[in-house]
Order: C-alpha cells, then sequence, then structure tokens
C-alpha cells in the first residue's frame, strides 16, 4: 500500500507549474541559476528547466527521479537534485529562489535562520518567487507546528527587496490530497535590492 506521501507525488506529478513562476518566467528575465525549495514534484522545477534555468532542486523526500523522468536531455544536464531539510541546507548563489508551499512547513525555531540564508544566497537582483499561509487559512487552527504570518510579518521578510508582485488569496479548494479546506496564502515575486 502506498503511503500518504507517495500518493501526494504521485497526484501533483503532472501539476501545472504555480500561476507566480508563470508570471516570473513571462517578466523576460534572463534564466540563470535558481533554487526550488521544497521542490516536490516538480511542477516549477520542470517549468523553470524548460525556460533555460539551471535548477537545483531541494526536497526532504528523494523526488529527483520522478522528476528526471520528465526532463529531455538538456533539461536534465541543466537540473541537479539535493535530498535535505531546510535547516540543513547550505545555499550556492543564485539569481532566483522559488519556495511554493514549502516555506511554511520550516520548523519555527529554524525559520529566521532559513530566510537568512535564502537572502544570503540571492544575488543583488535576484528574484525570490513563492508563498507562504497566512492567519486565516485553516490549518492555522489544526496544524500549530505550520508557519501562519500576518500581511505584515511577510512584507517585512522583504524590507530588502522591491516587491513585484504581492497578491493576498482567500478561497475554499481541496488540497492536493482531496481535503476540502480554506486556503489564506500571500504569493510574492519580489526582487532583492540591496
Amino acid at each position: 500500500m502506498k503511503s500518504s506521501k507517495e500518493i501526494y507525488y504521485n497526484i501533483t506529478k503532472n501539476a501545472k507549474p504555480h500561476l507566480n513562476v508563470l508570471n516570473f518566467i513571462n517578466l523576460n528575465v534572463s534564466p540563470g541559476k535558481a533554487v526550488d525549495l521544497g521542490c516536490g514534484a516538480g511542477r516549477d522545477t520542470i517549468e523553470l528547466l524548460k525556460n533555460n534555468w539551471n535548477v537545483l532542486s531541494i526536497d526532504k523526500e528523494d523526488t529527483e527521479t520522478i522528476i528526471r523522468e520528465q526532463l529531455n536531455q538538456k533539461e536534465a544536464e541543466n537540473f541537479k537534485f539535493k535530498k535535505c531539510f531546510f535547516g540543513e541546507m547550505n545555499l550556492p548563489k543564485v539569481n532566483l529562489i522559488v519556495a511554493n508551499f514549502s516555506l511554511p512547513f520550516s520548523k519555527k525555531e529554524l525559520f529566521s535562520g532559513i530566510w537568512k540564508n535564502i537572502t544570503n544566497s540571492l544575488s543583488i537582483n535576484g528574484y525570490f518567487v513563492g508563498n507562504f499561509f497566512g492567519k486565516r487559512d485553516t490549518w492555522a487552527e489544526t496544524k500549530e507546528n505550520l508557519i501562519f504570518l500576518t500581511e505584515q510579518e511577510v512584507k517585512a521578510l522583504f524590507s530588502n527587496f522591491e516587491l513585484i508582485q504581492f497578491n493576498e488569496i482567500e478561497k475554499d479548494a481541496l488540497t492536493a490530497s482531496g481535503e476540502k479546506k480554506h486556503w489564506h496564502i500571500y504569493d510574492v515575486i519580489a526582487q532583492k535590492k540591496i
């Protein structure tokens, strides 16, 4: 019998990239080096590779094979994978960090160090594309170990950035595993200035 993690990765394997990644691609930024934090089954990694980015994908689960089997030869040459927890990672200097539906799952006591690691690894004029859970998310009532932030707390993370896109999203929708929930998300595209 498959574990809930295996079911999740199989469900999300062929999912379209997140909208904020598509919006970022539409900015026509020259491709460079990127990191996809919490890459899962690779929906954002694959989109970046198809748009000529070199991508290091990081996840706590070993999803490298799931991603590699979806790549052509050129894309595979521009792809690297590392299995680790965010608190253990040593990020290289990059032009882009993508973190969709991953940072809220960091250990609370490690989050400030993880965020510092992210901002230090971004080159000046590099981009962050990702999202954070808001306080009105259903899981804020039931999953105390996750990170939920106010709008002001999210914006404070980007004091050295120019916010290119900042969208607050609230909607009732299903999770990848089919659970009904109220989502409260802050979707961000930001460019590092200092």
